[in-house]
């Protein structure tokens, strides 16, 4: 069994979708479309049935529904989880981590302004803090697919330098045994980056950004897809008002379909 992607051409690189419950990466420098594709794979969930999360790591949940209202897309029964720390005061006042009851909101019931700060306590968010109200939300709600915007925002925000690596590492290892299929985005600073997450994550699907003469072009490739053959050549890619289509001229037909 494979998990549609929800981005026309892709499945058929990955050679029929995604192996689930499995955590994979979306990388790429910024404007190259991961929060784009990471909407299409939570919109393609709920096409099928499935419950689905986004965790706002980077930006108020508010901005990316705005940011999304340029698509031809009903994004509202996507549930999003404002993961966003409040400003840090800089004068002795109560810091309270991000509570294991915090609910998600649909997208559609999002209030137009942003979060405000609390004058009183400011809320932080903790790779380990997350981890827990996480564990708590699989258990209440059953979500099958997650999004996290991203994971370059949990790294620099929610942990100390010093557990980078191995909190990240833990962090792949709590999806996994959740078993929900994940797509973490990614930032990288070029084509030569390598991202910490690549080396824990089952599969890799890279973005790319080139300027030239004729504009900005942007392409996709499949870096890593362990447990299965997958195409190896890069493809382009168009951004339209339905999100991310790969440009699958020579791509090989899908696989038929396995029990």
């Amino acid at each position: 069994m494979r998990i549609p992607t929800g981005v026309p051409g892709l499945d058929r690189m990955l050679h029929g979708g995604l192996i689930p419950n499995r955590p994979y990466i979306v990388s790429g420098p910024p404007g190259t479309g991961k929060t784009t594709l990471l909407t299409q794979f939570l919109l393609e969930g709920i096409a099928g049935g499935e419950r689905v999360l986004l965790v706002a790591l980077d930006e108020p949940p508010n901005e990316i529904r705005d940011n999304m209202r340029s698509f031809r897309w009903d994004i509202g029964d996507i549930e999003v989880l404002d993961a966003n720390s409040d400003i840090r005061r800089f004068e002795p006042t109560p810091i309270v981590e991000i509570s294991d009851e915090q609910e998600p909101e649909k997208m559609r019931d999002l209030a137009e302004a942003i979060r405000k700060t609390p004058e009183v306590e400011s809320h932080e968010v903790t790779i380990h803090s997350l981890q827990q109200l996480l564990k708590s939300l699989f258990r209440r709600h059953e979500y099958e697919r997650i999004a996290i915007d991203s994971m370059t925002g949990l790294r620099y925000f929610c942990m100390r330098e010093f557990e980078e690596e191995v909190a990240t590492q833990s962090f792949m290892r709590f999806l996994t045994e959740e078993k929900v299929t994940a797509l973490l985005a990614v930032d990288t600073a070029g084509e030569r980056d390598v991202p910490p997450e690549s080396f824990l994550a089952r599969g890799e699907v890279r973005l790319h950004r080139v300027r030239d003469e004729s504009g900005i072009r942007r392409f996709v490739s499949i870096e890593k897809f362990k447990g299965s053959a997958h195409e190896e050549m890069i493809y382009p890619i168009e951004i339209g008002d339905r999100g991310i289509v790969v440009l699958a001229e020579g791509l090989p037909p899908p696989p038929p379909p396995t029990d």
